[in-house]
């Protein structure tokens, strides 16, 4: 069990967990999701936004895909920390994930 975890009440580890759990999907559905598919659609040959007939510019790709990374980087940390928090749970009610 995680030591910062340790002295915390089990309920409000669950309901850390839960909040946590929906955050990560608000952030998966609103955020990642959709800019992934920008990502997509911007770089396709026929791409929308590529209106002039040229080629989309590789600042405009760069900008996109760093706006994508970090949207990532914040889904991982996020997912870490409510990982973290599951595993408590399942800790503190005497599970073990190697029995399966």
């Amino acid at each position: 069990m995680s030591e910062s975890l340790k002295n915390v009440p089990l309920h409000s580890v669950c309901k850390e967990a839960e909040r946590l759990t929906h955050e990560l999907i608000e952030h998966l559905e609103q955020n990642l999701v959709p800019r992934t598919h920008e990502v997509h659609e911007l770089v396709k040959p026929d791409s929308p936004f590529n209106t002039s007939g040229a080629g989309v510019q590789d600042v405009t790709v760069r900008s996109q895909v760093a706006t994508l990374l970090e949207s990532q980087e914040f889904a991982e940390q996020l997912f870490l920390k409510t990982r973290k928090y599951l595993e408590t749970i399942d800790e503190s009610i005497g599970g073990d994930s190697d029995d399966d």
